[in-house]
């Protein structure tokens, strides 16, 4: 290994051997493009136009800058985003370790409009309840509905993560298990480590961007490097690539939804490949590591 390469090592070859797919419910023929709280976001982030909603008074203010990984997170700097809103409030994660499980609920609220109306209004229909939604009954706004969603999903990504046994709660979400929660009609996910600096970067960003105008959000990992020390050469963070709405998304861009900032950013891919500064749609990390990518269920 060169020099070069070894202050860009990553240790996240040997996550996709965890991958454990789950299949999800088929989508008839003719079903709608999905809606919701992350479609939204993605008509907001391809518009880049219009005055952005402000933030619930529930809102997790200073979650953006504390970030996910605590205080060694590197810092970078905040461009401009579009706020994402959830029934008037800022759809940020609950904590430092619920970026993961912020992720899986905007993804399942894209294609479960049940799902989409409990987080935006406090309301489930007569049908099947979503198994994002915590059992019993969540006091307080959108802003403590989708805390108590995160929280919920976490344990269980939790559960069962390394053989019989559980995942520390304090390392967040792990990919092989967020690929088994990850629900979204007609699809299961799989673990793709990336390597942004290799030729097959490009073509693994653009499966993500061809899952995006197929509907389907995808989870993206994001780290950083050796160069910053053992603990940033894995994954760290989890921002959600999102759909733009139908006609309007942009060849060779992303829109990217970074939950501890609750907004959406429009990123060209090529500013996703090679990296060696942080990026604000990656949550202030370099490089995206691994990808959760949708397949046929």
């Amino acid at each position: 290994m060169t020099a070069s390469g070894w202050r860009r090592w990553q240790l996240t070859a040997p996550i996709a051997a965890f991958s454990r797919p789950v299949r999800t419910r088929r989508a008839p023929q003719g079903t709608p493009p999905p809606s919701g709280p992350t479609a939204a976001a993605g008509a907001a982030g391809a518009a880049g136009s219009g005055t952005p909603q402000t933030p619930g008074p529930s809102a997790a203010v200073g979650a953006a800058d504390r970030g996910p990984a605590g205080p060694t997170r590197p810092q970078a700097d905040r461009a401009a985003g579009l706020p994402v809103m959830l029934g008037g409030a800022r759809a940020r994660q609950t904590d430092a370790t619920t970026c993961g499980s912020a992720v899986l609920v905007m993804l399942a609220a894209t294609g479960d409009p049940a799902l989409a109306a409990w987080l935006e209004t406090g309301e489930l229909g007569a049908g099947r309840r979503p198994p994002e939604v915590p059992p019993g009954t969540v006091t307080g706004g959108a802003a403590e509905r989708f805390a108590a969603a995160q929280r919920h999903v976490k344990e269980a990504t939790g559960r069962r993560a390394l053989g019989p046994l559980s995942w520390p709660a304090g390392l967040g979400t792990p990919p092989w298990t967020a690929a088994r929660q990850a629900r979204f009609p007609g699809v299961r996910y799989r673990v793709r480590a990336v390597d942004d600096a290799a030729e097959e970067a490009a073509t693994i960003l653009g499966l993500v961007e061809a899952a995006n105008r197929r509907g389907q959000p995808v989870p993206l990992y994001v780290g950083g490097d050796i160069r910053g020390g053992l603990a940033h050469a894995v994954p760290r963070h989890v921002v959600l690539a999102v759909p733009p709405p139908p006609g309007a998304g942009l060849p060779g861009v992303l829109q990217v939804y970074e939950p501890s900032a609750g907004s959406v950013y429009s990123v060209p891919v090529g500013e996703l490949l090679d990296r060696s500064t942080p990026h604000p749609a990656l949550g202030g990390w370099t490089h995206v590591t691994v990808a959760l990518l949708p397949v046929p269920a």
